[in-house]
């Protein structure tokens, strides 16, 4: 199998949450069946090509944020093809329900958690620095997957804190009866990370929603959109609130989950 991993951040300040709180640092990793693999790389690629004929020039890689928002190349959309995007990438992904494992390190998880900041490191992670403990962690995740599967796998991780081809996870994986090759990538030259960033975006995108007082249309049409993805994670439970819920609502289920995790 072939896993995508890419990272996202909530803003350093405070967020007028008791459970999601500043500093967030989170990583996401999706898992794809070898049997998938080259047609998604090819799909990708071939969706650059397009917009590259729309647009006026060819998009390197399929960046959410800056598709969101429209910086840079995407700029051109002006009536709502950004959007319509992020449909379209939704509904990809509800017809291929790819596995996907998070992990968020933020003010609240030290709190409850100061204990993780003294594991030893491990492949250059360091589970003092906030952005090392987030991947650390989802490593430990990964490693579990991997050993239920019984399946030689091959790993990607956005660059950034590595340079291109740097290779990963010779001691988090080393263990174990498959094979596993971890490398820093660019999303550029890995489509597969593409799709990572999209599942980061929506993760990202919803959680500053939900800590909004106020939600535009477009806010409720993206929580909308994301949330009838269902995705495939059981680090995220299945629930729905009003359209209007609040701050005060969205604790109310993380107290509920903590309570029945003990953390309460």
């Amino acid at each position: 199998m072939y896993i995508a991993i890419d990272d996202t951040y909530g803003p350093v300040d405070s967020a007028p949450s008791k459970y999601v709180t500043g500093a967030r640092r989170t990583h996401v990793a999706v898992i794809f069946p070898n049997d998938q693999v080259d047609d998604i790389r090819q799909q990708v690629t071939n969706c650059l090509d397009f917009f590259g004929e729309k647009l006026s020039a060819r998009p390197e890689e399929l960046h959410f944020v800056d598709i969101y928002n429209r910086n840079g190349v995407w700029n051109d959309m002006t009536n709502g093809e950004n959007l319509a995007i992020i449909s379209a990438f939704a509904n990809i992904y509800n017809l291929y329900n790819w596995r996907v494992n998070i992990q968020t390190i933020d003010d609240r998880t030290l709190l409850d958690q100061p204990a993780l900041q003294n594991f030893p490191k491990i492949d250059n992670l360091d589970p003092k620095n906030r952005d090392d403990l987030s991947l650390y962690l989802l490593c430990l995740k990964l490693r579990r997957e991997i050993q239920k599967l019984d399946e030689d796998t091959w790993i990607f991780i956005d660059e950034g804190k590595k340079r291109p081809n740097t290779q990963f996870g010779e001691v988090f994986f080393s263990d174990l009866n498959v094979n596993v090759s971890g490398t820093y990538s660019s999303s550029s030259s890995e489509p597969l990370l593409q799709i990572a960033d999209f599942l980061a975006f929506s993760v990202n995108r919803m959680t500053h929603l939900s800590l909004k007082p106020t939600r535009t249309d477009t806010d409720q049409w993206f929580m909308s959109t994301i949330g009838k993805m269902n995705i495939n994670c059981a680090d995220i439970p299945t629930t729905s609130l009003k359209p209007n819920f609040t701050i005060k609502d969205f604790d109310e289920l993380h107290r509920v989950d903590r309570v029945s995790k003990g953390l309460e």
